[in-house]
């Protein structure tokens, strides 16, 4: 009688003899709600709509101030919201105020802070930062924010 116990000690691995055998109406009702949820686990894309005004405020031999204003022109509040540009010269951001900065080669991504999480419809946060650059500060481009491009006016 030991073979009873172990095919009632089998449900463990039923998902994949269900996958296996469709016959039994119990296995067809319980197997799609396992494959369906995996396949729609990716978490809906966030679309957002902004603008950029990106400026230079000061400039010395190898090292800049500037100021990026981004506006949310969509219809929907980012809470928290991230604004991202690629540099085009290995420019360096070495400091920034209203946005925490993380760099990963060319590309920077600023994060709100605790005081500005949140950015409305037609809101605008004004990012500043320091860079340090070794052949030429050109504006850098692929203005983001929460992973949508941005327009540049």
């Amino acid at each position: 009688m030991p073979s009873t116990p172990a095919s009632s000690a089998s449900p463990a691995p039923v998902p994949t003899v269900l996958r296996q055998s469709a016959t039994s109406a119990s296995a067809t009702s319980s197997a799609p709600s396992t494959p369906s949820t995996s396949q729609a686990a990716p978490p809906p894309v966030r679309i957002a709509s902004c603008t950029v005004h990106y400026a230079v405020t000061d400039q010395w031999n190898n090292g800049f101030t500037a100021s990026v204003a981004v506006t949310n022109t969509g219809s929907e509040t980012l809470s928290p919201w991230t604004a991202g540009w690629t540099f085009t010269a290995g420019q360096r951001v070495t400091h920034s105020w209203n946005g925490d900065y993380s760099q990963s080669g060319s590309r920077v991504t600023m994060n709100a802070v605790s005081y500005n999480l949140t950015l409305a419809p037609g809101a605008t946060v004004d990012i500043g930062f320091n860079g340090a650059f070794d052949h030429g500060n050109p504006a850098p481009g692929g203005f983001t924010l929460n992973g949508a491009r941005c327009g540049i006016v």
